[in-house]
């Protein structure tokens, strides 16, 4: 009896579908930088002159404008999220220096990015409280790969993705190869494109 009902479970188990899960990229290739900052905290360009692979493609050039500890640049975002679900980022980041300043792939959740009518409507800059991310300080000196997991905590369903420029003003880190994976139902923009859960891409 206790066997069968084992096997019954386990029958159970496997019959519950894994969920599926989406990835999308950007390499800074194109003419799209970020999604914005909070106040003017940073700015950003593309810097033609180097990128993590070498082909020339480009990458993210972000530089802090505050005289704060940090500044955020927004590279991604991702809504329709539910309690549980996991967003995994992926990046690439150049250091010149030998000390600060410092990177961090980090996350705020938006909750208003559904609420808005068009993806080019939305907010990204609305703070829903920190979901924090990869601090480690890395090797420095060099192109180094940083990634995350995050699990979203309940009552969130908006999430910007947030490359953060540790230093003193004028510090600037170089992005690259970004890559996001998430549930799918769920949606995510990068800096030239939406993908709506189920629907086609839109530039």
């Amino acid at each position: 009896m206790r066997k069968s009902l084992i096997t019954l479970a386990l029958i159970g188990l496997l019959a519950v579908p894994a969920m599926a899960a989406q990835t999308y990229t950007y390499d800074w290739s194109g003419d799209a930088d970020y999604l914005g900052c909070f106040g003017s905290d940073a700015s950003a360009e593309i810097y033609a002159l180097q990128d993590h692979t070498g082909d020339g493609g480009g990458s993210l050039l972000l530089t802090k404008n505050n005289w704060g500890p940090y500044a955020n640049g927004f590279v991604a975002s991702v809504w329709g999220l539910q309690e549980g679900d996991e967003v995994t980022v992926t990046c690439w980041r150049y250091d010149n220096y030998s000390s600060m300043p410092y990177f961090a792939l980090w996350s705020h959740y938006n909750d208003a990015l559904e609420e808005a009518a068009d993806a080019r409507g939305q907010d990204m800059a609305v703070d829903d409280g920190n979901c924090y991310g990869n601090s480690q300080l890395g090797v420095q000196n060099g192109w180094e790969e940083y990634s995350h997991t995050w699990t979203i905590g309940a009552g969130h369903t908006g999430l910007v993705i947030d490359a953060q420029v540790y230093g003193s003003t004028g510090a600037y880190m170089l992005v690259d190869d970004l890559s996001i994976t998430v549930p799918d139902h769920a949606s995510v923009r990068t800096p030239d494109t939406v993908y709506p859960a189920g629907g086609e891409p839109t530039a």
